[in-house]
Order: structure tokens, then sequence, then C-alpha cells
């Protein structure tokens, strides 16, 4: 009996012993349980974290494209402005050129004029001095002979009238030696103005010419200047990082379809990268104005509608249901919507009714978007 009692005494001492180890063993494995959920705590913390600064960086993303989209507003103002700025510019250079032009040919008319005129004037007066002059040698020659007269046939007239007669004559030629050295002094005043004149008027001339070239030359400058930068705003406003364009399309048919979106898997063009094939939506990258297509085809006998959606709003819907015919036929529907999108706006194609849709390796069915400006 003694035997027994011991015996089961020692079994139970080493279940004891063998709870006590189970116990550590159960304590230790909570332990490093509990060191495991701590890591895993300081990962998902940690997660958090970078979770936080990918949220800020988005936001500083979409901060920095309003940013840039306003500047390229503020660009395509400017460059309409230069536009104005070019044409109004043109513009007044022409009609100064016109002005200029118009200037030159009245100075140049009245410098002829003025040249005309004086040559006359010169003429006459070289007339009329060869007038004078021929009319003294006559007056000097008639003397002459009035003299020899005088001493063939005249010997009683007295000597003092003879004398009166000379004194006479002499101061006549006097006279009109005093009027031809006039004529000749007035000849050459006349000359010395009309060279004075003519050398203003051609100064002011010349000096109106450089006037009107460099003014020309500003306004070449600034013409040059504002095609530049119209060339350079036309560069930046042509870049084709700001293209977004995409063509997809389903190359199968199903009849049974129900879902909600309308996945176009097939990728027929795309420029950029707007367009995810994987989930049929298409976000766009910049804001502005974008054109949405959309072609979809019933199956036999069935109906189905389709919607484009903007961010979970419907805007248009395309129709093609069966018109109670008995004869196996499939019916059309489309339809287009321009939407202005702000940057992260995203657009789609859901069903709103029906079942199934047709298409094949043509690609009936398609979903097509592209930026207008």
């Amino acid at each position: 009996m003694i035997n027994q009692e011991t015996v089961i005494r020692l079994a139970l001492v080493k279940n004891v012993h063998a709870l006590v180890n189970d116990v550590t063993l159960m304590k230790k494995s909570l332990a490093a349980s509990e060191a495991r959920v701590t890591g895993q705590q300081q990962t998902i913390d940690a997660l958090k974290i970078q979770v936080n600064s990918l949220q800020q960086e988005n936001n500083e993303l979409k901060n920095s494209s309003r940013i840039n989209e306003a500047r390229i507003m503020e660009l395509e103002t400017k460059l309409q402005t230069v536009n104005e700025n070019y044409g109004t510019l043109y513009d007044e250079l022409n009609v100064i050129q016109k002005d200029s032009d118009d200037k030159r040919r009245e100075m140049f008319n009245k410098t002829l004029s003025v040249l005309d005129d004086i040559k006359i004037e010169v003429r006459y007066l070289s007339v009329t001095l060869l007038d004078f002059k021929e009319h003294t040698e006559i007056e000097n020659e008639s003397r002459d002979k009035k003299y020899e007269e005088l001493e063939r046939y005249n010997f009683n007239s007295s000597y003092e009238d003879l004398r009166v007669e000379l004194f006479q004559n002499k101061n006549d030629s006097t006279n009109r030696k005093m009027l031809i050295q006039n004529l000749e002094d007035s000849q050459t005043e006349m000359r010395r103005n009309f060279t004075e004149k003519l050398n203003r008027t051609v100064a002011k001339f010349e000096t109106q010419l450089k006037t009107l070239e460099y003014e020309q030359l500003k306004l070449s400058s600034a013409v040059a200047s504002l095609e530049v930068a119209n060339m350079n705003l036309s560069k930046q406003n042509c870049d084709n990082s700001n293209h977004h364009a995409f063509t997809a399309g389903i190359s199968s048919r199903n009849s049974a379809w129900t879902g909600g979106t309308l996945v176009f898997p097939d990728v027929i063009y795309s420029e950029g990268t707007g367009y995810n094939p994987s989930t049929g939506i298409f976000t766009a990258l910049t804001a502005g104005t974008y054109v949405f297509y959309v072609s979809v085809q019933s199956e036999n006998k069935q109906e189905i509608r389709l919607d484009i959606v903007l961010n979970g709003s419907s805007k248009v819907r395309a129709m093609a249901w069966s018109s109670g015919s008995s004869s196996s036929i499939h019916q059309t529907g489309t339809n287009m919507v321009i939407l202005h999108l702000q940057t992260g706006d995203s657009v789609l194609v859901r069903r709103y009714l029906g079942t199934g849709y047709y298409s094949d390796s043509a690609h009936v069915l398609t979903f097509s978007g592209f930026k207008l400006y």
C-alpha cells in the first residue's frame, strides 16, 4: 500500500514538473509573441508615417500642379497679349513707313519745285543781264557814232554843248554800269541764298531721314523681340508632355456581363499615361478641357446602356437595345461629351442597365478620350 502511494506521488510530482515546464514554455512563447506583436506594431507605425509622408507629397504635387496650371494660363494670357501687341506694332510700323514715304515724296517734290523756280529766276536774270549788256553795247556804239558825226558835221556847235553832252553820256554810262553791277550782285545774292536754302533743306531732309531710319530700326528690333517671345511661348504651349489621348477597345463578346465599370483592355492608341487598361479608368494628369467618346453594340436581342462617368457622376449615356424583332440583330449606341477636368479627376464607362455586349477582334466596342486644350 505504501509503495503504491509512493508511486502515485512520484507520478504526481512528475506531472507537476511537466506542467511547470509547459507553463514556462508557454510564458516564453507568450513573451516571444508579445515581442513579435511589438515589432509588428512598430512596423505599422512606420508604415503610417510613410503613408502620411506620401499623402503630404501627394498634396504638394497637387498644389504644384495647380500652380503650374495657373502659370500655364498666365503664359497663355501673355502669349495672347504679345500677339495683340505684335499686331498693333506691325500696324504702327506700316503707318509710320507710309507716313515716312509720303513725307519723303512731298519733300522731294517741294525741293524739285523750288529748284525749278530758282532755275527760272536765274534764267530770267541771265536773260535780263544779257539784254542790258547788249543794250549798253548798242548805246556805246550809238554814242561813238554820234561823236564821229559831231566831229564831221557839227563844227559849229559850241564847245560847252559838247562838253555837257559828253558829261551826260558819261553819267548815263556810269548809271548803266552801276545797274549792271547791281544786277550781278543781285544774281550772286540769289545764288548764295539758293545754295544756303538748298543746303538747309538737304540737311533737314537728311536729319529727318536718319530719325526715321532710327525709329524704324527700333520698331524692327521690338518686332524681332516680340517674334522671339512669341516663338518661345508657342514652343512651351506645344510641349508634348501636355498632350493626352487614348483609344481602347474590347476584342470579344460577353453575352452575360452585368458588371459595373466596363474595362477596355486593348489599347489601340495612347499618348501620355492617363488611361489604365487594367481598370478602364482615365485619370487626368493635367487640368484642362477633354473630349470623351464611347461606342457600344448590344448582344443579340438584348439591351445595354452605358454611362460616361466623371468622379462617380454620370454625364452622358449610350443606349443600344433590341427593337422587338424576332430576327438576329445587334443594335449600336454612341455618345460623346466635353468635360473640364482638374488634376486627379477620373473618367470611366459604367453600366447603367442591361446585360451583355457584342464585340470582336475589330474592336466594335471602344472608349476614347483626348485633351482639347
